[in-house]
């Protein structure tokens, strides 16, 4: 089996997320994982001014569970989609068969 895993960066990338300041070495380049802290960042300063979240650790909790709920919800939506071609092909085939 071919190994397909993508080599980490070299270089550590300097993010700050929650008012901390981390040093992550991840998959992909600098920018990617910038651009994934950034994105943590804007989820969770969006929370922050809908409600009356103080604490940095509820913060979190409510970006982490907001961000997991809409990666679940494109997943579902993904799965049905595949669903749904997979049916179609399923009842063209036939047909195509015909054809030949």
């Amino acid at each position: 089996m071919a190994d397909t895993r993508v080599e980490a960066s070299t270089e550590a990338v300097r993010v700050r997320l929650f008012g901390r300041e981390y040093s992550i070495r991840g998959q992909g380049d600098s920018r990617y994982i910038q651009e994934l802290a950034n994105f943590i960042e804007e989820r969770a300063d969006e929370i922050q001014r809908k409600s009356s979240v103080v604490s940095t650790l509820d913060l979190t909790i409510l970006t982490l569970l907001n961000i997991t709920d809409e990666m679940f919800r494109y997943k579902q939506v993904t799965d049905e989609t595949i669903k749904q071609l997979e049916e179609k092909a399923d009842r063209l085939l036939p047909a195509a068969d015909r054809v030949e």
